[in-house]
């Protein structure tokens, strides 16, 4: 394929991208209120962490688990992973229709965070739910086995600490805001600061772990569930877990109060 068949191809997959942005956003924000109700009960666990209860997995992977275990359980989790399917539709869209790389990298990164949220919810219909924190564990043991594991395993922590920084930022310079149609209320914007810097802690604690377990100690890389039992055992952490718990569902309600409105994911 020539250089002008690839930029002509590019060309008709940015047009059909724009053509159906619109009705595929319409069905994405779905995932977003997807999206806010696995944080919110994710907010749960992290608190039953903090004050001492077992809770079971504190993760999406735990979340998901809670809404399998309820009435009407399966039909929350097909709603859920419905959206999620839709969310990945819509980034994928705009990830195609995206004129800059850093915007099309972080579409793609989305997409497969709601591809796995999607898979995950299915699996929890279908009976074969797992711990996302054991995943995890056992791909960096896996990577740590390879020839350079233990460096990727830094880099590849330091890049969710650098994550988690940024969230932090962002939510302090309230960057948030151009994600949603129209103004926000006072109270919604300082919703989403607090998520926002709720979740930056968590990542960048998460990333400090993953870094951690390149010593081989690989239960340090067990996902949210690992950061928030690590937030917990420092002197005054469960305040702070506490405090993250809250943000983290001041994050949930406000995709659950936003998604009707939002421009992008």
């Amino acid at each position: 394929m020539s250089a002008n068949d690839v930029k002509r191809t590019a060309q008709q997959g940015q047009r059909f991208a724009e053509r159906h942005e619109s009705t595929v956003k319409r069905a994405g924000r779905a995932g977003v209120a997807a999206e806010g109700v696995v944080y919110l009960l994710v907010a749960w666990l992290a608190l039953q962490v903090a004050l001492g209860g077992s809770g079971g997995s504190a993760d999406s992977s735990g979340a998901l688990g809670r809404v399998a275990a309820q009435p009407f359980g399966k039909v929350l989790l097909a709603l859920l992973a419905l959206g999620f399917v839709a969310m990945v539709a819509w980034q994928v869209l705009a990830a195609v229709a995206a004129e800059k790389t850093s915007q099309r990298v972080k579409a793609v990164a989305k997409a497969v965070v709601a591809a796995a949220l999607a898979v995950s919810s299915a699996r929890f219909l279908s009976g074969g739910g797992s711990s996302a924190g054991q995943q995890q564990q056992t791909l960096t043991q896996r990577v740590l086995e390879a020839p350079g594991g233990p460096v990727l395993v830094v880099v590849a922590g330091l890049a969710v600490a650098a994550v988690g920084v940024a969230l932090v930022v962002r939510g302090v310079q309230k960057k948030f805001e151009d994600k949603v149609e129209g103004s926000l209320s006072p109270a919604l914007t300082a919703l989403g600061v607090a998520g926002w810097v709720a979740r930056g802690v968590a990542f960048a604690v998460l990333g400090g772990l993953v870094v951690a377990s390149a010593g081989g100690d690989t239960a340090k890389s067990r996902g949210l569930d690992a950061a928030f039992r690590e937030i917990a055992q420092q002197p005054y952490g469960k305040v702070l877990l506490v405090l993250v718990a809250l943000g983290l569902a001041a994050y949930a309600v406000f995709q659950l109060a936003t998604a009707r409105r939002r421009s992008r994911a």
